[in-house]
């Protein structure tokens, strides 16, 4: 209820031209009432009409204070634990800043979506995990926004397989430690592969063809060359 009256106080016309209209009324109250010898009547209807003629500063005030969304945002890793350092990002934008136990994002009232929705976006490059969670912004000026962060498989692997000579191998079979995915070279050795992991993040590549094998430890999502000997 204080909430909403503020609201209506803030709408109800100009504040400056609401108070200088309560002066008026004010002034011509006391005089009024001084001239009927109640001078603290007088008082105490002046004080009352510039007090309601105040509201909309007051209310403006308040709401200016208060209406910002002071949003605290907490990544999460798989086993619950709290990532610490991430790249985050917010659907309406600004800047988050680092906090005791994760981030937090100042959201203007005035800012907010229609629909109250704010999105928010995590990558850890170091550990290879990203997620993303939706906030929606109701009364609640101090709300907690929690990703729960996973690990990222996007990222593809593309490549060749020569041999000693540096010659493409058509036909050799390609595939990644622990996946069970496997890619068949073209006739230029070209080969892809989902590498079941984050760009950047080391994988290891065999190749194999008839009694000629490979080995490399790659970056997914750069190219990889495999010699088989």
């Amino acid at each position: 209820m204080p909430e909403q009256a503020l609201q209506i106080a803030h709408h109800v016309g100009h504040p400056g031209m609401i108070a200088a209209f309560s002066l008026l009324i004010a002034a011509f109250a006391l005089t009024l009432l001084l001239r009927k010898k109640r001078p603290v009547l007088g008082a105490m209807a002046a004080v009352a009409i510039i007090a309601l003629g105040a509201a909309p500063f007051a209310a403006s005030t308040i709401l200016h204070s208060r209406g910002i969304y002071h949003v605290h945002l907490v990544v999460l890793r798989p086993d619950q634990s709290p990532v610490e350092f991430a790249r985050v990002k917010s659907s309406t934008g600004g800047e988050l800043t680092i906090v005791e136990g994760g981030w937090q994002l100042d959201i203007p009232a005035q800012t907010r979506p229609a629909d109250g929705k704010v999105t928010f976006s995590a990558y850890d490059k170091d550990e290879f995990l990203s997620g993303k969670s939706t906030l929606v912004l109701a009364q609640d000026y101090y709300p907690t926004a929690t990703i729960q962060a996973v690990a990222e498989t996007s990222a593809m692997l593309r490549g060749v397989v020569v041999d000693e000579g540096l010659r493409a191998i058509a036909g050799a079979t390609v595939s990644i430690e622990g996946n069970r995915d496997v890619a068949v070279t073209d006739q230029k050795g070209n080969f892809v592969l989902h590498a079941h992991a984050g760009n950047g993040q080391t994988v290891e590549v065999y190749a194999k063809k008839g009694r000629l094998t490979g080995h490399l430890s790659a970056p997914a999502g750069k190219p990889a060359e495999i010699i088989i000997e």
